[in-house]
């Protein structure tokens, strides 16, 4: 199964005024059995996951079931 970390909120990603354009939302998608070892390589990685190509890293706020 699909999940996505995102660093922001949805409702946070609505509500931050945008003064330079748009930005780009991070997110990251891996594959996990179900949610609850989602929630667990995360918290074993201090709340944060980094991009594939290790570039960037960021808080996760909110993971979503994709597929």
């Amino acid at each position: 199964m699909k999940f996505e970390f995102k660093g922001l909120s949805s409702y946070e990603e609505n509500s931050i005024p945008n003064y330079v354009g748009d930005t780009k939302v991070r997110s990251v998608i891996q594959d996990f059995v179900n949610m609850d070892e989602a929630i667990e390589f995360v918290s074993n990685h201090h709340g944060f996951i980094k991009t594939e190509d290790g570039k960037f890293a960021f808080e996760v706020r909110n993971i979503s079931a994709i597929g």
